[in-house]
């Protein structure tokens, strides 16, 4: 029976790997292939297209290279594996340093810690530059390090239920015409959003979602009197940490 696993014509001697960005393609290739060597109990081989460990090479593969979400397996024959992956679709823009502001405008440098996040606030890349980029973007100084170094891949920006919130808040304000840049996320459940020269400032005491619902209220209350007006509507700051009341200053 030893001497059947090894046999050839059962023995996986080609893998191909779909679904994956050019540049981890060939590694997770060279990873499969790297686990398949060897032997279970030093009698059958790993390579054995009905024997290879399926389930550790998913581990595996998911483990070294956190953009992957999902790995299917299945045989192509008795020498083929055919490797399939879906990859993790990055919805934030998650620093790990505080924002960094010049002439009161925020700017953002490929210097910087910042990482590529999913839909769940899982950090899971470095954000390869920053030069028109679609995603919202939020700074974590005391982002806590899943990792025993400074980088920050796997570790969440906040809990997953925190960063939809702010999601949902940061796409609404974008959505009623206030440019959003970023949103700092503090300690004690407090929170920055920099808005052009405005910062919104907000906390946790009452629900997020009932702070945004104030803060389209007020704007859009406060943009139809200055246009009725025709005046430019510039804010300093506009505080929304203090129930239903508003409390804002304007840039004259």
């Amino acid at each position: 029976m030893s001497w059947i696993t090894r046999a050839h014509f059962m023995s996986i001697s080609e893998v191909t790997v779909f679904g994956a960005d050019q540049e981890i393609s060939p590694l997770i290739h060279d990873a499969v292939m790297k686990e398949l060597q060897g032997n279970y109990l030093g009698m059958f081989s790993r390579q054995n297209i009905f024997l290879y460990p399926k389930q550790v090479l998913i581990k595996e593969i998911q483990s070294t290279f956190p953009r992957v979400l999902d790995v299917a397996i299945s045989r192509d024959g008795l020498t083929h594996l055919r490797i399939a992956v879906s990859q993790k679709i990055p919805r934030a823009i998650v620093c790990a340093t505080l924002p960094n502001f010049e002439h009161d405008v925020l700017l953002l440098d490929d210097t910087d810690m910042c990482y590529l996040a999913d839909e769940q606030g899982y950090l899971f890349e470095r954000s390869p530059g920053f030069s028109g980029h679609p995603y919202n973007v939020y700074y974590a100084p005391d982002i806590y390090s899943a990792a025993s170094t400074t980088d920050y891949i796997g570790s969440y920006a906040t809990s997953t239920a925190e960063f939809l919130d702010l999601q949902a808040l940061y796409d609404t304000v974008e959505s009623a015409g206030m440019s959003p840049d970023g949103i700092l996320i503090k300690d004690a459940g407090e929170y920055e959003l920099y808005a052009s020269t405005t910062i919104i400032y907000f906390n946790d005491i009452q629900h997020i979602d009932k702070e945004r619902d104030n803060l389209i209220a007020f704007w859009r209350h406060m943009t139809t009197e200055a246009r009725s007006q025709r005046k430019a509507l510039m804010f300093d700051y506009i505080d929304l940490r203090f129930g239903s009341n508003v409390f804002y200053k304007t840039i004259k």
